[in-house]
């Protein structure tokens, strides 16, 4: 037993498991899973399609199916009171050029934990908050095992999917790799791989997995993800893309394509497996490392397109569905904000949005959700220009900086207001139009080719 004597006590890691998450501790079952049970194409997986739509829940193994067991296990968590609320939610899709989608979860806005103040991306995990290791047994659902690849080499890591006490949507769970290890809230390359695993497992394209930084209006300092189901696509994924400069396999989307800018990657085969998840490290590394804030968005779309329209639905459903991951570097939020009309995190960059009024839920437009996200997340053109440079040269190796222009060197070092007032000396003000036809009538960079 775990902590009989000082021997057992002693262990290949540096920290010590909890002894609320040892096996003999939690009811809680694990779900053991290898590669070869990822589904890389969902448009071509019909086997567990037709099983499903036949009632069967497992495979031929007689193991559950992840979708399956995550479903079963939260439902039964009902009984032990783990939510804060019921759902009881309404959803309406807003006329306009992005069919953005709306929720209405007052609930949520009124009884999740409140969100806790920080300074900055990094900020050392704090054991007197709240964190995950302080979750009941009856709130976890499962722990996640990969036999073939273990997720991690340290025996002792336990990665846990647990219920969220104030959810979104029927499933809503939080994914926490290593709990025992408490790492703050930085995304690592073995959560990515965990989000991607997770995403190649479960067959259902409504499937969704979200991060979102500090500063980036998460709301607690430990290292979470979010595993999410949403009724409606986005549209997203039926956007057109242009190449990251010299990058093979890494795209950008940027207004007025999509609502914000964004970093794109695609696993278009199992064999760019490793490099996928090595791109959206390095790329979230990078981030982290400027201390600017950001946000992930994995979803099921069709393969990526640089030519064409703006807009291509697969309405005849013949495309791939490929596992996608946006990236989107944002505004730094400091401090907590309290929910008002909707807040811009991860699920709301994508279009999916979740208002906790009424008032806002029923007068809501696309005009006026896009000016929110503009003043309280986008990053200016400049910015995300000299930002898609940096990280040309990190996906590549190159020394940061090697890609800037030089007329991108001399604003180096200059706060937003200098930068402001610099441009400002040289050309007439003119103030930025929530219009949608205002967006659409600048520049698009659709037929130039990669970003410059």
């Amino acid at each position: 037993m775990l902590g009989a004597n000082a021997r057992t006590q002693r262990s290949v890691s540096s920290i010590q498991l909890p002894a609320e998450f040892s096996p003999s501790a939690s009811s809680a079952p694990y779900f053991n899973y290898s590669p070869s049970d990822f589904i890389l194409d969902l448009r071509t997986h019909k086997e567990s399609e037709e099983n499903y739509q036949n009632g069967h829940t497992e495979t031929d193994d007689g193991k559950k199916q992840l979708k399956d067991l995550l479903h079963e296990r939260w439902e039964n968590s009902k009984q032990f009171n783990a939510f804060n609320y019921s759902l009881n939610c309404m959803y309406r899709c807003m006329d306009g050029k992005y069919d953005l989608s709306m929720q209405l979860n007052i609930e949520r806005g009124e009884l999740r934990r409140k969100p806790m103040h920080f300074k900055n991306i990094k900020e050392p995990f704090n054991h007197l908050r709240f964190n995950f290791t302080k979750l009941h047994d009856n709130e976890i659902l499962f722990y996640l095992k990969c036999d073939a690849d273990p997720i991690s080499n340290d025996p002792l890591d336990r990665h846990l999917v647990a219920v969220n006490a104030s959810p979104l949507e029927r499933d809503h769970s939080l994914i926490v790799p290593s709990v025992n290890k408490c790492n703050p809230q930085v995304l690592t390359l073995q959560a990515v791989r965990i989000a991607v695993d997770l995403m190649l497992l479960v067959d259902d394209d409504m499937f969704h997995i979200l991060f979102n930084s500090l500063l980036g209006q998460a709301s607690v300092n430990h290292l979470h993800l979010h595993a999410v189901y949403w009724p409606y696509d986005s549209d997203l994924i039926n956007r057109k893309c242009e190449p990251l400069h010299d990058v093979p396999n890494v795209f950008v989307i940027r207004p007025p394509i999509w609502i914000c800018p964004a970093i794109v990657f695609q696993l278009d085969c199992m064999e760019n497996y490793e490099q996928f998840k090595t791109n959206i490290y390095k790329c979230v590394e990078h981030l982290t490392e400027t201390n600017q804030a950001h946000n992930l968005f994995l979803a099921r779309a069709q393969p990526i397109r640089t030519t064409g329209a703006e807009k291509e639905e697969d309405r005849r459903g013949e495309r791939p569905q490929l596992v996608t991951c946006y990236v989107f570097p944002r505004m730094n939020m400091i401090g907590a904000k309290p929910p008002s009309n909707f807040n811009p995190a991860a699920n709301e960059l994508a279009g999916n949005l979740t208002s906790y009024t009424i008032r806002f839920f029923e007068s809501a437009i696309e005009q006026s959700v896009i000016r929110i996200i503009e003043e309280e997340a986008s990053l200016d053109d400049d910015s995300f220009r000299s930002l898609c440079f940096d990280l040309a040269d990190v996906l590549i190796g190159r020394s940061v900086g090697t890609s800037r222009p030089h007329d991108l060197d001399i604003l180096e070092g200059l706060t937003s207001p200098e930068i402001d007032e610099l441009r400002d000396s040289f050309q007439s003000f003119m103030p930025r139009s929530p219009s949608i036809r205002h967006r659409s009538s600048t520049r698009t960079h659709s037929d130039e080719g990669p970003i410059v």
